[in-house]
């Protein structure tokens, strides 16, 4: 801004005003933040929900295209180790699930 006064005070009006809609939109973003996270589950709470649905315990040490893990059936428990670059994931999904049992 030039050293004029009236300029001066100008900027520094349109400065202030400016800070301002900044610190406005800032609080918006950290409400929206705070209410996403408020509604978004946290991961180990979806886990242990999945686990409660499908009894299977994962091996997370495996390598990323292998699928291992321990299924804990209603009868047996029943070790779980497909190579997932040979099947779609389709049919990995439709494994998967048909171990879930349906009767409740």
């Amino acid at each position: 801004c030039p050293a004029h006064p009236v300029v001066s005070l100008h900027c520094s009006t349109a400065l202030r005003r400016e800070l301002e809609e900044l610190r406005e939109e800032s609080r918006r973003l950290e409400e929206d933040t705070e209410q996403e996270e408020d509604a978004v589950p946290s991961a180990a709470y979806v886990t242990q929900l999945y686990y409660k649905i499908s009894r299977i315990d994962w091996d997370y040490e495996a390598e990323p295209a292998q699928i291992k893990g321990i299924h804990y059936g209603p009868d047996i428990a029943q070790p779980i180790d497909m190579d997932g670059s040979r099947h779609s994931r389709c049919f990995v999904s439709d494994y998967l699930w048909s171990l879930v049992p349906t009767a409740w």
